[in-house]
């Protein structure tokens, strides 16, 4: 059996740096002290940082991390002798993460030095001492996070403030519990009535900023903004939390007869929208939109909808079973409100979520990373600014020529030109790194 090659670090005096900041972490040396430590270090031991990596208030327990990805890319690029970190537990808190990490360094003959920690380079003591190190980063870890989660499931359950600031909302400071701000909370019960009336959230967000009204993250409200808050049933006195639900946990805003009807406009909304996508008469639209996304949940067939007339004349709605036509499935109908009612809920928990959001923001990041490069994109859209500007050339010999009024055609040179730089930025993003 060949013996294994030992570890020689690159010949060189060239080094990296990583800094990272929890914002858990309130023992930790902020990113500035870990870069003026690593600094001192270098300089005292002839080395030369060449690049620096960081990443601030981000947990080591993920790897979705961009500084320490951009590192992980480049070490075996630049190829340095030493890696310069504070402790440990900077290159992360999960020991597979850990144990990925060094050895995409290692493999790139560059050595860890640690500013924080005494860990003997050779033998066998520094092979157990290092891994002693990295359980205890992952056992603080696990702990930090069971304590917070405790904590925050603790006041979930007793519809306490969890960090999350909703807009007509206070937090009395002695209680933590939410309390009606008499600043705001006349406004969301405004736009309830306003868009259960029929105004469009353009017009209710227009007239809101109009007023000097921000959202609890000082922004401007928008469209989107207004959706989300509209839809929220904490204004009908339901706290919720992840799984968690307290009725009767919040301070009703709104009463449940407006809150449902602007429930229905949406639901309306997204009906007449998705008749004019298709280029429906609104008569014969589809009006299940859980229509192959919906499954039977005792023999697992897809569910259609169903609309059925009462002696009253009186006109009702199901999702049932397509198996029920072949006898195979004996589950019974379910109302369509009650089933397209639950699922809003559960999106609208989904979406609530901090942890959600920051997941599709990484998993958009990561597909724009995979295919920013898309060269049949940057084509068509080179052919697009071309064309427009050849219909600007023409405009302008037109107008030359006295055939239209300079008013009219000077619009329409205005209209192509926007359009021309609109293009040119598209361009100009899409080839940058």
């Amino acid at each position: 059996m060949a013996r294994k090659k030992r570890f020689a670090p690159n010949d060189n005096n060239l080094a990296i740096a990583y800094y990272r900041f929890s914002s858990h972490s309130q023992n930790d040396a902020s990113i500035e002290q870990q870069r003026e430590l690593a600094h001192e270090w270098a300089d005292a031991h002839g080395f030369k940082i060449v690049q620096e990596y960081e990443d601030a208030a981000i947990s080591g327990t993920t790897d979705a991390r961009p500084g320490f990805q951009q590192m992980l890319s480049e070490v075996a690029k630049i190829r340095p002798h030493t890696l310069i970190m504070w402790k440990t537990d900077r290159l992360g808190r999960d020991k597979y993460v850990l144990a990925m990490a060094k050895k995409k360094i290692r493999d790139a003959g560059c050595e860890i030095h640690l500013l924080a920690e005494n860990i003997p380079a050779e033998g066998p003591e520094g092979i157990l001492i290092e891994g002693l190190m990295e359980a205890m980063a992952e056992y603080y870890s696990r702990q930090l996070s069971q304590n917070i989660q405790r904590g925050m499931d603790y006041n979930a359950q007793h519809a306490l403030y969890n960090g999350h600031k909703l807009f007509g909302y206070d937090v009395d400071r002695s209680t933590k519990k939410y309390i009606p701000d008499p600043n705001t909370a006349p406004f969301v019960q405004w736009a309830f009535r306003e868009y259960a009336s029929g105004k469009p959230l353009k017009t209710i967000a227009e007239e809101m900023n109009a007023q000097g009204l921000r959202t609890p993250r000082n922004a401007k409200f928008s469209v989107n903004m207004l959706n989300k808050m509209l839809k929220n049933r904490a204004y009908i006195g339901e706290y919720h939390h992840g799984d968690i639900v307290v009725e009767d946990g919040m301070p009703v805003l709104v009463d449940k007869a407006t809150f449902d009807r602007a429930q229905r406009r949406f639901a309306e909304n997204k009906r007449k929208g998705s008749q004019r996508a298709h280029g429906m008469d609104e008569n014969e639209a589809p009006r299940y939109w859980l229509t192959g996304k919906l499954y039977c949940g005792e023999c697992g067939s897809t569910m259609q909808g169903v609309s059925g007339t009462s002696k009253t004349g009186r006109t009702y709605y199901y999702y049932y079973c397509s198996a029920q036509r072949r006898k195979e499935c004996h589950l019974h109908k379910a109302r369509k409100q009650d089933l397209e009612d639950m699922v809003l809920f559960a999106l609208h928990n989904i979406v609530d979520d901090e942890e959600n959001v920051t997941a599709l923001a990484l998993d958009a990041a990561e597909y724009y990373e995979k295919n920013h490069n898309d060269t049949a994109y940057l084509e068509a859209l080179e052919a697009k600014r071309k064309e427009v500007e050849k219909s600007l050339a023409n405009l302008v010999k037109v107008i030359e020529k006295g055939v239209v009024s300079d008013t009219v055609m000077l619009r329409q040179c205005s209209c192509e030109a926007q359009e021309a730089h609109q293009v040119s930025q598209r361009i100009r993003f899409r080839q940058s790194p």
